[in-house]
C-alpha cells in the first residue's frame, strides 16, 4: 500500500487555506456606510425611499428614516464582525498584494455633479474656463478625462470628500497662477442635477440644478516673487 508523500497532505491544506482566506476577504465590506453625513446626499435619500416603498409592498412596514437607522446599527456591527473575522487573513492579503482597494457599485448615482472652472481678471467679471467634458471651456481636459483623474472627480463632487477636494482646488490655484498670468481669483463650483427620466430624454427636457461645494482661492500666493 502506498501513501502519499507528507508534502502533497501539506499542500492540500495550504490551498484550502487560500480558499478561505480569498472567500473571507470577499465578505462585502459596508465601510463607506460609516459615514452617516453621505446618507443626506439625495442620490442616497432616493435609494432608501424606493427600498422602503418595496419592502412596504411586501408587507414590511418602514420608512425611509427608519430604514436608515436599523441599516446603520446593522452595518456598524458587520462591519466590527467582520474585522474580527479577517485579521487573521489581512497579513496575508496585504503580503500577496490582492487587497481590494474600492468598492462595487450599488446604485445609480441620480445626482451627479459637474466640475466648474472660472477665472476673475482684476475688475473683471467671473470668466469659465473649464467645465467638466464640455468642448467649449477645456482648460485641464486633458487631464480630468482620464479614467483615474475622472474617479477623483466623482469623489471631490461629495460633501464628506472635503479634505481632498481642498488640495484639489490649491492644485487647481497653483496651475492657474501660471497659465494666466492677469487672473486674481480662481472659483470651483460642482453643478447638481438629478438625471432625467427616460421620458424626459426623448423630450428633451432635464431637471433644474444647482451649484454647490464652491470655493473662491486668491492666485496672489500661488506665483512667485520676482
Amino acid at each position: 500500500m502506498t501513501t502519499r508523500p507528507r508534502w502533497e497532505h501539506i499542500r492540500g491544506v495550504l490551498i484550502l487555506l487560500h480558499i478561505l482566506a480569498v472567500l473571507l476577504m470577499a465578505l462585502p465590506a459596508p465601510e463607506g456606510a460609516q459615514r452617516r453625513e453621505a446618507w443626506n446626499d439625495p442620490t442616497v435619500t432616493a435609494e432608501f425611499e424606493a427600498w422602503s416603498e418595496r419592502l412596504n409592498h411586501v408587507g414590511y412596514e418602514t420608512t425611509p428614516d427608519d430604514l436608515k437607522t436599523d441599516l446603520f446599527t446593522l452595518a456598524q456591527d458587520f462591519t466590527e464582525v467582520r474585522k474580527t473575522v479577517l485579521s487573521p487573513a489581512r497579513p496575508y492579503a496585504r503580503y500577496l498584494g490582492t487587497q481590494q482597494s474600492w468598492r462595487m457599485f450599488v446604485a445609480p448615482h441620480r445626482f451627479p455633479t459637474r466640475l466648474h472652472v472660472e477665472l476673475k481678471q482684476a475688475e473683471g467679471e467671473w470668466e469659465t474656463v473649464s467645465i467638466y467634458q464640455d468642448p467649449d471651456y477645456s482648460w485641464k481636459a486633458d487631464l480630468f478625462e482620464q479614467d483615474r483623474f475622472r474617479s477623483a472627480l466623482f469623489r471631490y463632487g461629495w460633501k464628506s470628500y472635503s479634505g481632498a477636494r481642498k488640495l484639489f482646488n490649491q492644485w487647481l490655484a497653483r496651475e492657474a497662477a501660471v497659465d494666466f498670468p492677469d487672473a486674481t481669483h480662481i472659483r470651483t463650483r460642482w453643478y447638481k442635477v438629478q438625471t432625467p427620466t427616460p421620458e424626459m430624454v426623448l423630450a428633451g427636457e432635464e431637471f433644474e440644478g444647482k451649484f454647490v461645494l464652491g470655493q473662491t482661492l486668491s492666485l496672489a500666493p500661488y506665483r512667485e516673487s520676482p
